[in-house]
């Protein structure tokens, strides 16, 4: 009888901890999706969003749950960060993972290389700056580096997305920056800078 309400309740923690491990999974593409990511746990694929401007990078470990829709507050291991967002699809196979990922994310595999591009918007976004340049509108979160003004021309890779080091053509200055979104359309960067920016400005 002792030993059976061991195995039991061996069973009943087997149990609470694959629960747990359940809830819990690691970046699969975030690259290219905007405020979206997708996260793999043993039990498919999720579709997480509301994550735009974390700096959430591929093969990134999350602890928290994952696999129910709604609200959630998670816990990034390896940036050792706590963040909210919201899981929108959940137990994707790995075919349906694939489809939404073609439709959502844009495609980093084909670099454009350096470009130069205008400042669209600074002031009143913090430490974002918005741009446009041949391929688009991106928005850089600066790290490190000066201030630069509207018109200003940077130059630098604004194609794909992590740190990058710009420089202002109009005074010489070097800026590091995080490229958060890139290669958007004119309705996206207005509804970026609507979400990011105060004031009044437009691309």
């Amino acid at each position: 009888m002792r030993g059976g309400r061991a195995i039991a309740a061996a069973a009943a923690l087997v149990a609470a901890a694959a629960s747990q491990a359940h809830a819990d999974g690691t970046v699969a593409r975030a690259a290219g999706c905007g405020d979206r990511l997708f996260v793999g746990t043993v039990n498919g694929y999720s579709l997480l969003s509301g994550v735009g401007g974390l700096h959430i990078a591929e093969r990134d470990e999350l602890v928290g749950e994952v696999d129910k829709p709604g609200y959630t507050q998670l816990y990034d291991k390896t940036s050792g960060r706590h963040f909210a967002a919201v899981v929108e699809a959940h137990g994707l196979s790995r075919g349906e993972f694939a489809q939404r990922a073609a439709g959502l994310c844009r495609d980093t595999a084909q670099p454009y290389g350096f470009a130069t591009a205008s400042v669209v918007r600074s002031e009143g976004c913090g430490s974002r700056i918005v741009v446009s340049g041949p391929q688009g509108f991106a928005i850089l979160d600066r790290l490190a580096g000066g201030t630069v003004y509207k018109d200003d021309s940077l130059s630098g890779d604004f194609n794909k997305p992590g740190r990058a080091r710009v420089t202002d053509k109009q005074t010489g200055a070097t800026l590091i920056v995080y490229v958060e979104d890139y290669r958007l359309d004119r309705s996206a960067a207005e509804r970026r800078m609507r979400a990011l920016c105060t004031g009044e400005g437009r691309p």
